[in-house]
């Protein structure tokens, strides 16, 4: 049975926004120095000879980490060619993924554009992180035979909730796919609601815990000893640094900003406590006198996390929902984390478990918590061994990806 094209309203209104998309790629291009990415937006490539066989598709920094471990095994075999469609993950997967994966910018979602990528890539199997759910290009792929399958598949409640449009939308999107492997079983209610064949479902575990045994050795960029604030939001670091000035930390305060491009106003803040700051993007020199290192720059986060003494997560004390606790866990660091946390409940759920990770109720209780780690080397220590632990146990979630994906490349060869 052919597929079902995506709906006609769909079609209509992706053209009617494709200035304003080809416009924000534009934008995204200059202020970044990535032309290549703009042009790939648009669907030209470079004439290079393309032979790979497997396309794995990720949106963002946190979905090329997510599959990075996965990438890293199957390109010892296979041609891969990974796509991303913004300019940081972009960045962040030419930096990151071996020098042997082709990295590409996905073209905008309009049958044009999706056609022409199609007639310039011919792979058999493509690996969709999450949800990435681009009815057009998923349209293309499964009308030239390519066998889809949705990675570390989920739908949120919200998506469940949504406008009978995009419900429908989305139930006719995942129709296109052979096959979802699932983080655990809820997510499998979750795609049933949706209308997907339970017959096509398998849990395959969460591929965010599969990264303990894909370590990368970072230099050292500090050498003092510091703790670590990352990925933080407008208004955390005001907050934390009024904190620490309250609690007269002894160790270096590292700020690692979600979005580094908001350094001149967190400057602005910090400055405004009377606090001494050093700036890394602009080269300046760690003095005795130095409180916070402002990390405003790309591609370092994990770098800062391998030595920090500590790692507290930002997006997590204001209504963000939370950052990624599982990257500084697996790098075996004690981390604290706040109240909001709609988007890492289960992750919090499995490292709690196990006295793997702190989780605090507001900004007191994150005072009483660096004290009480800081004097206590001990609980420090058992922390972030305990949360080690918890990230290796998880191991055998890439073989169970690896071994289903395997099944299919035999199946297309």
């Amino acid at each position: 049975m052919p597929p079902t094209k995506p709906a006609l309203s769909y079609r209509l209104l992706s053209f009617a926004l494709f200035i304003v998309w080809v416009l924000h790629a534009l934008w995204l291009a200059l202020k970044n120095n990535q032309l290549n990415f703009f042009w790939q937006r648009l669907g030209f490539y470079p004439a290079d000879k393309c032979k790979q066989n497997i396309w794995i598709h990720a949106a963002s920094v946190g979905e090329i980490e997510l599959i990075k471990p996965l990438v890293e095994h199957l390109c010892k075999d296979h041609c891969i060619l990974v796509t991303t469609f913004t300019v940081t993950g972009y960045q962040h997967a030419l930096r990151c993924l071996p020098a042997t994966v082709l990295v590409r910018a996905l073209p905008i979602d309009v049958l044009p554009l999706s056609h022409r990528f199609f007639q310039h890539f011919n792979f058999k199997l493509a690996l969709i992180a999450e949800t990435e759910l681009w009815p057009e290009t998923l349209f293309q792929a499964k009308q030239k035979g390519i066998t889809l399958i949705q990675i570390n598949a989920r739908l949120s409640e919200k998506s469940l909730k949504t406008s009978k449009w995009i419900k429908n939308l989305l139930i006719n999107t995942l129709a296109y796919f052979d096959k979802y492997l699932t983080r655990t079983e809820q997510d499998i209610d979750n795609l049933i609601e949706m209308g997907a064949d339970r017959n096509k479902i398998t849990v395959a575990g969460n591929l965010k815990y599969a990264h303990a045994g894909s370590l990368t050795t970072y230099e050292r960029l500090i050498q003092q000893p510091y703790i670590l604030f990352a990925s933080t939001h407008h208004p955390e670091e005001k907050l934390f640094a009024q904190l620490i000035k309250l609690l007269a930390v002894k160790q270096l305060v590292v700020i690692a900003p979600r979005h580094p491009h908001r350094a001149k106003e967190i400057l602005v803040e910090l400055h405004a406590l009377g606090l001494d700051v050093k700036q890394r993007s602009l080269g300046q020199a760690i003095t005795p006198t130095t409180q916070i290192y402002l990390a405003d720059t790309l591609g370092e986060l994990q770098a800062f996390m391998t030595y920090a003494e500590l790692v507290i997560m930002g997006g997590s004390f204001n209504s963000t929902g939370g950052h990624n606790v599982l990257e500084p866990a697996r790098l075996g660091k004690a981390v604290i984390t706040g109240p909001s946390d709609t988007n890492i409940q289960q992750d919090i759920e499995l490292l709690a478990e196990h006295n793997a990770i702190v989780q605090v109720t507001g900004l007191d209780q994150l005072a009483e918590k660096i004290t009480l780690l800081l004097n206590n080397p001990g609980t420090l220590i058992e922390l972030s061994d305990n949360a080690k632990k918890v990230m290796q146990s998880q191991n055998h979630i890439l073989e169970n990806y690896l071994s289903i994906i395997d099944s299919y490349l035999e199946s297309t060869q």
